[in-house]
């Protein structure tokens, strides 16, 4: 039988092991191998119960007295399984969502996925028309939440588990779900693959050759990509439409999926993505092409891409704020704050928009319309709803931390600070961290 891969002391992280624990004979096998390879960490089985049956419950149970009589703690969770992609991306959505609420730095949760399961999903993902990335197949480790997402039998097969588990005279436990035929991983397992194998002996072996290509190839372009998404791409400044690697529909699918990642949102649907990036790429230049899904809504304008949170409420009354502790703003704005906090106290008042709104930048320069300043420096016309308006003394004297007026840039100089407008990324928390001075 194949060893752990990788072994027990190279799992990345160096806080607990959590083991993913169906209580069937995949993870059973992995929880027995990690136990007689030793480990200095905690090592502790998580079964996570979907209640899609009606004996769901008794086969928590059962699974929490077999990782007992390992000696090993098996926590469980039970989660509700909301329809939205079908009954098997479902139960992985809230499976996956339950096991990382568990984790905490430097943990490392373990799955049982092994080398049978590889195979099956490199042919769904091809059956679906999937790319390099998806064609990649299930991948050995990632990160996950605050820790690493690892699947140590990706090497082992099918047949290597019960081997093992009869040698070992351990059972693992039976799930109804295994034996739905008319779930398609299932069907495959039990009624493609099969016939597939009495054809073509070798596929197997094929199927996981093209995993390992197709891996090598979202590599490279990961890399081309990497090099275009650079340290001053933001959300804030958009995605730029120049770069050679976004004028075909894969490549513009691509590097959205990634500017996505970058900024820790969920990526759209591979169909809709697809359509969303050959609207883009062909679409009149006065249109603006539109992308929702989840929480989030990309647009296309001016020749970029600008990524969103859907519920963008602004301003919608006058917000009192002296700048001695941070002020939360309408979650797609972000909050404010002055650093350091002032000794002095600044009377001020924040609000959203209004008609005829102008503000004055220099004191000898003449007034400037807010929509037409915003405009000119690039900001989105849905943005612009968004920046902050700064009042002191019944006057405009600062739009977001980018525009101030003379005279306020002057009382912040003073009191030896400066304004911050800390704007929200689509997947970061709209919370003020004053302790933390993160941005």
């Amino acid at each position: 039988m194949p060893d752990l891969d990788p072994a027990i002391a190279q799992l990345p992280g160096d806080g607990r092991l959590l083991v993913a624990f169906s209580g069937g004979p995949d993870s059973l096998c992995l929880l027995d191998q990690l136990i007689a390879a030793g480990s200095d960490r905690a090592i502790v089985c998580v079964h996570v119960d979907h209640g899609q049956d009606h004996d769901s419950r008794q086969r928590a149970e059962r699974a929490g007295q077999l990782a007992d009589s390992l000696g090993v703690n098996c926590q469980q969770i039970a989660v509700r399984v909301t329809p939205a992609q079908g009954p098997e991306a479902d139960a992985r959505s809230a499976r996956y969502e339950a096991l990382q609420s568990l984790m905490q730095p430097g943990d490392a949760l373990l799955t049982a996925h092994h080398r049978d399961d590889q195979v099956e999903t490199v042919l769904l993902r091809m059956l679906r028309g999937a790319g390099p990335a998806g064609l990649a197949g299930i991948p050995r480790q990632r990160r996950f939440g605050p820790g690493w997402l690892v699947r140590p039998l990706l090497d082992w097969s099918r047949s290597d588990i019960d081997a093992c588990l009869a040698a070992r005279r351990l059972a693992g436990l039976d799930d109804p779900a295994n034996a739905d035929s008319t779930l398609d991983r299932n069907f495959l397992r039990q009624t493609v693959l099969p016939q597939l194998r009495q054809r073509w002996p070798g596929i197997d072996g094929a199927l996981l050759r093209t995993a390992t290509l197709s891996s090598g190839a979202a590599a490279l372009v990961a890399q081309a990509i990497d090099q275009t998404l650079n340290a001053e791409t933001t959300c804030r400044d958009g995605l730029s439409l120049a770069p050679e690697v976004t004028r075909t529909v894969y490549g513009l699918g691509e590097t959205i999926r990634h500017w996505c990642m970058q900024h820790h949102v969920a990526p759209p649907p591979g169909k809709r993505l697809a359509c969303y990036a050959e609207q883009v790429l062909t679409a009149p230049r006065d249109r603006q092409p539109e992308l929702r899904w989840g929480a989030c809504v990309m647009r296309r304008w001016r020749d970029r891409l600008w990524l969103d949170r859907a519920d963008s409420p602004v301003i919608d009354a006058p917000l009192r704020w002296d700048g001695s502790s941070p002020l939360q703003l309408p979650a797609a704005s972000g909050w404010l704050e002055l650093r350091p906090p002032p000794a002095r106290g600044l009377a001020l008042t924040v609000t959203g928009p209004d008609p005829g709104e102008r503000i004055t930048l220099a004191e000898r320069s003449g007034s400037r319309a807010v929509g037409q300043l915003l405009a000119e420096h690039g900001v989105p016309p849905w943005r612009r709803a968004l920046w902050p308006r700064i009042y002191r003394n019944d006057q405009l004297v600062a739009l977001g931390d980018r525009f101030i007026e003379a005279g306020f840039a002057t009382a912040l100089s003073e009191r030896d600070c400066r304004l911050c407008w800390h704007r929200s990324a689509p997947g970061s928390g709209a919370g003020p961290h004053p302790s933390s001075g993160n941005h």
